[in-house]
This record gives structure tokens, C-alpha cells and sequence, in this order.
């Protein structure tokens, strides 16, 4: 790793002004390592922006420097960095800045990542972005402070699951632990993390819980989110993220599956398993992610929707029985 961060240090140093971008739809490490990454750029000098291609994530609003999210100032950019992007189309409209900058850098932890920039650092053993940016920088002198290990511990504690999945490891709370000697408040962080929600936010779970659908006997739950339900509850696409953690949550359930309706019968759809390869599962339909955690978009009628991802997860789930 130390090669790899003298060759991203120098590559920084290098330019003038860097934008910071990470995917579509930014879940918390992809937020986290985005705003961790644009500070880390600042305190080395350089003029730097953060974005994704969506509208501001409110979910985030009490961090650090969360004024500085989505705001480029330039049309084009010495050094574009990626992270937490498995893909170079997950960009979405932020991909221009990519192709327009004179040099690129990919920092990401899923395995399925094929490597799009001119410099990449990708390690699909790592549980979060926000982990292999700490490991990165933790040894370069004064370049974390409070502000960037508030950021990094938010993608280390929601790719994780709060520290409840499987690539929860003694190496993550030992980072934890590091982080928390930065000086953050750890209670007030995870309370803006877990205990924020807007209203809209809980009338839209109650709805989505009401409408789980159980397959094969209980180990396959499936979560069904309508454009009608978005708007009903006054809510946008972007905050549905973590509910299909109450599928998880359901005593029996090996595989939770949400399907969220987008525009023009498109359907987001997002896989979670405890041991089953639903990574699998989302390839079929062009998707992909990590073993456990992945998603793909899908065209059609709702219920053939429904009927082709519980035909996908109860295959991943017979492959997980034949191991």
C-alpha cells in the first residue's frame, strides 16, 4: 500500500485543482470517502471539489464541510478521483469531468471494479472505501484531523452495517478506535447517523414494511417501494436507503430483496444475504457489487420485476444450500 499511496500523493501534489466524485445514488461510505478525500486535498494545497450526480444528501447534512458537497467550480479539472465506484457508468453525468481531466485516480473496494482510471487502487477485501483511505493516509503526517475521521468512521460504520456484517473484522474496530482518538463525538456521530429520520422518511418504512412479501418458506423477503409511495410520503429515491435492512432484520430471512420503482417502469433493485451469493443474483441482469450486497436495474411490469428477482435470489439461495 505504500507505493501505491506515494504514487496518489504525488499524483495530487502534482495538480492544481482535483475534483472528488463517487457514484449515483451516494450511500454513506461513498459520501463519506468523497467529502474525507476532498479535505485531504485541501489540506495538501490544492483547490478541491466534491460530487455525485444526484441532488444534495440531506442524510448527511451534519458533517463536516457538508457546504461543500456537490459544488463544482470549474468545467474541467487537472486530477479527477473516483471513489467508492465500482464502474466508470456509475458516475453518471460526472463521467465528462473524467474524460476532460489530465489525469484520474480510482479508489474503490468492490472486487468487480474494472480498474477505469490512469492510477487505481482497488481492494475488494476491504469492507469500506472509507477503510482503505484511513489505512492510506493514517500514517502521513497532520493529513487526518477531526473533521476527516467524522467522515471516514461514516462510511466505516454504514458499510458495515453498524459493524453487524460479516466483514466486520477486528482490523475495522480497531479503525474505529483510531478514528475516535481524533477527538469525535462517537455518540452524537451515531445518533445523526441511526437516530435522524426525517418523518416522510418513517411514514415511507412503515409503508415499505407493510408491503414485504415472505418466499420459500420465510428465507427470502421481498420489499416493493412505488413511485406513488415516494410521493405520498414525500419522499425521494434517495431515501430509501437502508430500509432493506428490515428485510435482513426478519428472524428466518437469508436473502431481503427491495425493488424501488424509478421512472419509465425502471426498477432499482437491491439484494442483501447472510451467506447466499447474491452478487450472482444481480449479475443476471447486469448488475453486480459484493457477494453479500449488490443491485442492478431492471425494466418492465412490476410483477414480472418481482417474479425475476425472487427466480435470481431462490437460485442463489439453492447454490448456498448445494455448498
Amino acid at each position: 500500500m505504500k507505493a501505491i499511496t506515494t504514487e496518489i500523493l504525488n499524483a495530487i501534489k502534482a495538480a492544481q485543482t482535483v475534483l472528488v466524485v463517487g457514484h449515483v445514488r451516494p450511500d454513506g461510505d461513498c459520501v463519506g470517502s468523497v467529502m474525507a478525500m476532498r479535505h485531504i486535498c485541501e489540506k495538501l494545497g490544492k483547490t478541491a471539489d466534491a460530487m455525485c450526480d444526484c441532488d444534495k444528501p440531506d442524510t448527511y447534512a451534519f458533517l463536516p464541510e457538508y457546504e461543500y458537497f456537490c459544488a463544482p467550480r470549474y468545467k474541467q479539472y487537472d486530477l479527477f478521483i473516483s471513489v467508492d465506484c465500482a464502474t466508470e457508468s456509475r458516475l453518471g453525468e460526472c463521467r465528462a469531468f473524467l474524460v476532460g481531466a489530465k489525469n484520474s485516480i480510482n479508489i474503490d473496494h468492490h472486487a468487480t471494479n474494472p480498474k477505469y482510471c490512469k492510477i487505481n487502487y482497488v481492494d475488494g477485501d476491504a469492507c469500506s472505501t472509507c477503510y482503505i483511505l484511513y489505512n492510506m493516509f493514517k500514517d502521513v503526517d497532520g493529513l487526518l484531523d477531526g473533521e476527516s475521521a467524522a467522515m471516514l468512521y461514516t462510511g466505516l460504520s454504514t458499510d458495515t452495517g453498524h459493524f453487524m456484517h460479516s466483514n466486520t473484522t477486528a482490523e475495522v474496530f480497531s479503525t474505529a478506535a483510531e478514528l475516535c482518538k481524533y477527538g469525535i463525538d462517537i455518540a452524537a456521530l451515531n445518533r445523526s447517523l441511526y437516530c435522524n429520520n426525517k418523518f416522510s422518511k418513517v411514514m415511507l418504512t412503515a409503508r415499505a414494511l407493510g408491503g414485504i412479501i415472505l418466499y420459500e418458506g420465510g428465507k427470502i423477503a421481498l420489499m416493493n417501494i412505488s413511485l406513488k409511495d415516494l410521493q405520498d410520503c414525500g419522499c425521494t429515491s434517495e431515501d430509501t436507503e437502508g430500509l432493506i435492512n428490515n428485510a435482513s432484520a426478519i428472524s428466518g430471512v437469508r436473502i431481503a430483496i427491495s425493488m424501488c420503482e424509478q421512472q419509465g417502469s425502471v426498477y432499482r433493485v437491491s439484494f442483501r444475504s447472510a451467506a447466499a451469493d447474491v452478487a450472482a443474483a444481480a449479475a443476471k441482469f447486469g448488475g453486480g457489487g459484493h457477494r453479500l450486497a449488490a443491485g442492478c436495474m431492471i425494466s418492465g411490469n412490476r410483477y414480472d420485476v418481482m417474479e425475476k428477482v425472487v427466480a435470481a435470489a431462490t437460485a442463489a439461495l439453492n447454490s448456498e444450500r448445494a455448498d
